[in-house]
């Protein structure tokens, strides 16, 4: 999967009700959707730039410690430590 398909894979899976939670989609879903197609290290580099483009908005969960450790381990970790769960397709 080439990074415009990757982009409209994201927006795709932020239409389907049965995935998102109002319009957001968990970045352990989109892993699992995808999974096969790209590596771990593709997915976080093309999230990083459509957030960076102004494609999507990618969102920390509130409670992201209370998450089982397994879903944890599926978001995007950021080199500054910081956790991020959500898409937000802009």
């Amino acid at each position: 999967m080439i990074y415009n398909e990757f982009k409209a894979f994201v927006r795709n899976l932020a239409q389907r009700d049965d995935l998102t939670a109002h319009g957001l989609v968990p970045i352990p879903t989109l892993r699992r959707e995808c999974a096969g197609q790209l590596s771990r290290a593709d997915v976080d580099a093309f999230l990083m730039q459509m957030h960076g483009e102004g494609a999507i908005h990618l969102l920390s969960h509130v409670e992201f410690d209370t998450l089982p450790a397994a879903v944890r381990g599926e978001a995007l970790h950021l080199p500054t430590g910081q956790d991020l769960y959500w898409i937000r397709p802009l």
